[in-house]
């Protein structure tokens, strides 16, 4: 591969986020190759050191903060992490696929005092953003949502702290209080 594909691909990373491309083939420099479970194909995500800080993101072209919690999107992330990392103790990526009623539980733990509309268009919300930037892998047919292949960008020091966080985060095996379907917070 020469320096012109390579400039190429970090563009589409940089346009797009994490490329899903066909197995087999050349990886460009500085990107990894993430194998989906059913090995029908590969992620490539920018392989970034774990002292990369804003400046070397930005130099990368890559957005330091590139999920916004808007709606509470960081609370569905969660919820998905939640459902979609059964053991913290293994990798993170690729996860197990959830059901959207599972993740839908989970956050309604996070989410009290949130009528059951809002806490729907809440989710829905947050996890098509989270599917768009490459976060999440959401299937609408099936209701179903996946770890996207961003997340495996998370250094030992990020996954350290989620390990601690997903053992704060109600696994919804209770459900949590009901709340009247036009309420919101």
């Amino acid at each position: 591969m020469d320096e012109r594909d390579t400039a190429l691909w970090w563009a589409k990373i940089r346009s797009g986020g994490p490329q899903r491309v066909p197995p087999g083939g050349a990886t460009p420099t500085g990107l990894r190759r993430l194998v989906e479970a059913d090995a029908q194909a590969v992620w490539l995500v920018p392989n970034l050191p774990e002292s990369a800080g804003p400046a070397v993101l930005d130099e990368y072209g890559l957005p330091s903060q590139p999920v916004v919690d808007h709606k509470g999107t960081m609370r569905v992330l969660a919820a998905c992490l939640r459902c979609c990392w059964a053991n913290p103790g293994s990798d993170l990526w690729p996860g197990e696929t959830a059901a959207l009623d599972q993740v839908a539980v989970v956050f309604a733990h996070l989410t009290p005092g949130r009528g059951t509309r809002d806490r729907h268009r809440t989710l829905l919300g947050g996890v098509r953003r989270l599917d768009r930037a490459g976060w999440l892998r959401y299937d609408e047919a099936r209701r179903t949502v996946r770890l996207g292949a961003r997340v495996a960008s998370w250094g030992s020091l990020d996954l350290s702290t989620l390990r601690e966080l997903w053992r704060m985060v109600p696994s919804g095996d209770d459900q949590p209080q009901p709340h009247e379907a036009g309420g919101s917070r």
